[in-house]
C-alpha cells in the first residue's frame, strides 16, 4: 500500500507528534502547576514578587517555542 519511504515519513510524523503530545502533558500537567505553587507559596512582594509571579508566563511561552521549534 505505502512504498518504504512513505512508510518511514508517517512513522516519522507519528513520532514526532508523540514527542510533541508528551512535552505539552508535561509542561502543562507538571511544570506549570509546581512553579505556580512555589511562587504563591513564597510570599515575595514588591519588584520581587513581580517578577517572580512572571515565571508561569515565561515557561508557557517556552513550552510553546518548543512546540513550535519541533515542526
Amino acid at each position: 500500500m505505502f512504498s518504504k519511504s512513505k512508510r518511514g515519513l508517517k512513522a516519522q510524523v507519528v513520532k514526532q507528534f508523540i514527542g510533541v503530545m508528551v512535552v505539552i502533558i508535561i509542561g502543562v500537567a507538571v511544570v506549570l502547576p509546581i512553579i505556580n505553587n512555589v511562587t504563591e507559596s513564597a510570599g515575595l512582594t514588591g519588584i520581587s514578587g513581580t517578577i517572580v509571579s512572571y515565571l508561569g508566563t515565561f515557561v508557557a511561552i517556552a513550552l510553546l517555542l518548543v512546540v513550535t521549534g519541533l515542526f
